[in-house]
């Protein structure tokens, strides 16, 4: 009978621990502010309308978000963790999509302005939020596809290097383990 496979676990060091603590608390923190600065402020954005709901749906879809995260490590293997995969999946889906209308949304009325009363007219913190925050995205996306893309380029060098060597000659076979080929018949 075969045992069920061991998990195994990566230990990870206390900084990057603690950095991802803090990344997170600090993300919370932004969202709980988004969606603060748009209800507050829903109706004080006459150019765009939609900057303040952007920011109240964005807070609470990236919230919602974390909550199924959490839960699906919490409950580990089973269906609660096939569920909490799915919603997370619909979540990123519509969060991207969000994202990319709040995109529309913010960075053509550059800069609004900020006199009330002006036909221009967005409250000036709900904006410059919605701004700094959709940059700061848009920023760290595109970090991780630069990233992505070096780190998939030095793979396939590396590959190919490795190939080279793996590649046997036209005097070897797979399993030698010297150059030289030895006759093994006459040594019984």
């Amino acid at each position: 009978m075969n045992p069920s496979p061991r998990v195994e676990f990566r230990a990870q060091s206390a900084v990057t621990i603690s950095l991802l603590v803090v990344v997170n608390i600090i993300w919370w923190m932004v969202m709980i502010a988004a969606i603060g600065l748009g209800a507050t402020h829903l109706s004080l954005c006459p150019v765009q309308p939609n900057i303040p709901l952007y920011l109240i749906v964005l807070g609470g879809a990236n919230i919602l978000s974390f909550s199924v995260t959490y839960t699906k490590s919490t409950w580990g293997d089973g269906m609660v963790a096939i569920l909490c995969s799915t919603c997370m999946a619909l979540l990123h889906l519509f969060s991207f999509g969000w994202f990319i209308a709040g995109t529309i949304w913010v960075y053509p009325v550059y800069p609004p302005d900020y006199t009330p009363g002006a036909t221009r007219y967005c409250h000036r913190v709900t904006y410059q939020f919605a701004f700094v925050v959709t940059t700061l995205v848009w920023v760290a996306a595109s970090l991780v596809f630069v990233c992505g893309c070096c780190f998939a380029l030095l793979t396939c060098c590396a590959t190919v290097i490795a190939g080279r060597r793996l590649i046997p000659g036209r005097y070897s076979f797979y399993g030698a383990t010297s150059d030289t080929q030895e006759s093994t018949a006459g040594d019984v």
